[in-house]
């Protein structure tokens, strides 16, 4: 059976001009365009209270407000995991953290210097505003509507309304974010 080990690169060369005869025939369809390989762009919105810093992100294929929410924390550092993928419907977003996210485990150690949060109330503001704000951004062209039309709705693990333990906040699931104050 060493014949079907090679594949991983050293092909023998029965197998790689039987590659090489089936390439033509898949480039040509697709032209120069070849649109599964088109590397688009985002911005990721990173701040609160109006004050955001705008970061490019690349991409391919269909652009998610999972895969925004991912790459806001694979910028960060910051743990944004999800109990579940993150629901749209018409009136706008909803977005369900996970118990595992920074919103409520903290901020990572060590931190991101670009990114160090001060206090639980400074980490978990600029995450939600962060969040609504990419995903607004994203959704919705500023010169076709505004932005801040898209609702974003926060909740967590078994969609209930989020809670935010160190603060002490809790968002109501059946109101769109408008930020918080603590008291």
């Amino acid at each position: 059976a060493p014949e079907s080990a090679p594949p991983q690169g050293e092909a023998s060369s029965q197998q790689s001009s039987q590659i090489e005869s089936s390439k033509p025939e898949e480039t040509s369809s697709g032209g120069a365009s070849e649109p599964e390989e088109t590397v688009k762009k985002a911005a990721l919105s990173i701040g609160s209270d109006g004050e955001f810093q705008e970061y490019p992100w690349e991409y391919q294929g269909e652009l998610t407000p999972d895969a925004l929410i991912a790459a806001i924390s694979d910028l960060t550092g910051w743990n944004l995991t999800l109990a579940d993928g993150v629901t749209t419907g018409k009136g706008g977003m909803t977005v369900c953290f996970s118990k595992e996210s920074a919103l409520f485990v903290g901020p990572p150690d060590p931190q991101k210097e670009e990114f160090f949060m001060f206090d639980a109330e400074s980490l978990d503001k600029t995450i939600l505003d962060s969040i609504q704000r990419t995903l607004q951004y994203n959704f919705v062209d500023p010169e076709l509507g505004d932005p801040a039309s898209l609702d974003i709705y926060y909740c967590m693990e078994g969609d209930q309304p989020l809670t935010l333990p160190e603060i002490p906040v809790t968002l109501p699931i059946d109101q769109p974010y408008q930020g918080f104050t603590v008291e």
